[in-house]
């Protein structure tokens, strides 16, 4: 049986078609402190026969970490115990980098500040146990005034890696019939979400100096920013002015099309992909992804959805498979600022997948390596002393 101490001491992958930085090679990958090398290293190898090995996944939106902390409405676990098992999903899906969406809302319960507070010392706390890298998104909703001062200090101290700015209220307000759920998620009862939500809404106006402010902060920080859920090219433009470069799921392809020719980068649901299309009326990823609409694709609420989506858009020959991966690894690194990871390059990270693709519609991940460390295994028998 292999321990984690000898996991570690992999030295190189052989075998497999490695997708570099300059294209598809069969040469080995070498790895040395954590990182890829030019050169021949020591210690353990693992044979990448009959497989592919890529980047490992950069994923630049995912809350499926939601469903471990709070599975049915009401009823929640705790912190460590929903963490490390998210930890343990993204690294059977291929997800070396996770930024999580982590909501900073009027609604309270799941999604409230406090909820914010005790995950952003949860991560801290179980950094030297997980397996791979764990960054914070910030979803700031923009009614949420009372939570402006707690943001700025978490944007100066550095434990953000993007803030993305949401608006769901006035949708909220729309859909009455959904206020049982998201007042169960709130933990209040239908009353007293229906007060929160007025609260938040009597204080709009207040909302465009609100996210002027903390679009400043960012940009004074050095955080990168995205608008989410853009529904017309006039709220893209408005944000772009900000500085706030990226689209984050544009419910339009008329937003997507203008985004893209503002060099902004636009992200897409990668379970959008999977289904065949969105399940709010968003253009399909899939199309946009063909056409170079789309330049990201997220796990939304699914983590094993951005490997799949990237070789399902392989297999329908939307893309080749190279550039399709670049959507879940090389492309949202990029955008998030990440220069030390995404590719297969000397002196990056190395966090790689080995990934077996004989059937691109049904991948079969075989490794995971976060930082040069073997984190999943599907077959020991692949790695030799």
């Amino acid at each position: 049986m292999q321990t984690i101490e000898t996991l570690r001491s992999l030295g190189r992958i052989v075998g497999g078609k490695v997708l570099s930085s300059t294209g598809w090679s069969e040469e080995a990958v070498h790895l040395a402190d954590g990182l890829i090398g030019g050169a021949p290293t020591t210690g353990q190898r693992l044979d990448a026969r009959g497989c592919v090995v890529l980047p490992g996944i950069v994923d630049f939106h995912g809350d499926a970490f939601e469903r471990q902390i709070m599975p049915r409405p009401k009823v929640s676990f705790p912190l460590d115990v929903a963490m490390l098992e998210t930890d343990r999903q993204l690294a059977a899906n291929g997800i070396t980098t996770a930024l999580h969406g982590v909501t900073h809302s009027w609604e309270g319960g799941l999604r409230g500040e406090a909820t914010a507070r005790v995950l952003f010392a949860a991560l801290d706390r179980l950094a030297p146990r997980f397996l791979v890298e764990h960054k914070v998104h910030l979803r700031y909703e923009g009614h949420h005034l009372a939570g402006e001062a707690e943001a700025l200090g978490w944007l100066s101290s550095g434990r953000v890696s993007l803030l993305a700015f949401n608006d769901h209220l006035p949708g909220m307000r729309r859909k009455p019939q959904k206020w049982q759920e998201w007042a169960d998620r709130a933990e209040t009862d239908l009353v007293g979400f229906e007060q929160r939500l007025e609260a938040a809404e009597a204080r709009g106006a207040e909302v465009p100096g609100l996210v002027g402010r903390l679009a400043a902060h960012a940009r004074l920080h050095g955080v990168p920013m995205a608008s989410h859920d853009d529904q017309s090219i006039s709220v893209r433009g408005s944000f772009q002015s900000l500085a706030c470069r990226i689209s984050e799921f544009p419910l339009t392809l008329s937003v997507a099309e203008h985004a893209r020719a503002q060099g902004s980068p636009v992200v897409c649901g990668a379970p959008n992909v999977l289904r065949g299309g969105s399940h709010v009326g968003a253009p399909r990823a899939a199309d946009l992804a063909r056409d170079g609409l789309c330049s990201i694709l997220a796990s939304d609420y699914y983590y094993p959805a951005p490997l799949h989506a990237a070789c399902l858009l392989a297999a329908d020959e939307l893309l080749p498979l190279e550039a399709a991966w670049a959507l879940v690894s090389k492309n949202p690194a990029a955008a998030l600022g990440f220069e030390d990871r995404g590719e297969i390059a000397v002196g990056k990270r190395a966090d790689l997948i080995v990934l077996d693709v004989q059937d691109l519609r049904a991948p079969r991940l075989v490794a995971t390596l976060s930082g040069g460390r073997i984190v999943y295994l599907a077959e020991g028998e692949r790695l030799h002393g």
